[in-house]
């Protein structure tokens, strides 16, 4: 999962990634886990993750 690539390489655990972007941790996790589809989530969501790990919304959308 390309989130879980991204917060091993900026140092960042997903707790820090939650209360930085302010999507809820469980969104994260389920992100992270597989659980939940990124290609699911809302535009808000994808923008928060997208603008804490300084990258496109695109990006995140590319795996």
């Amino acid at each position: 999962m390309i989130i879980n690539e991204l917060l091993k390489d900026k140092n960042m655990s997903r707790y820090k990634l939650s209360k930085t972007s302010g999507v809820p941790q469980t969104t994260i996790t389920d992100i992270c886990s597989g659980k939940t589809s990124i290609e699911k989530c809302s535009a808000e969501t994808l923008y928060k993750i997208a603008k804490t790990l300084n990258i496109s919304m695109e990006s995140l959308l590319e795996e």
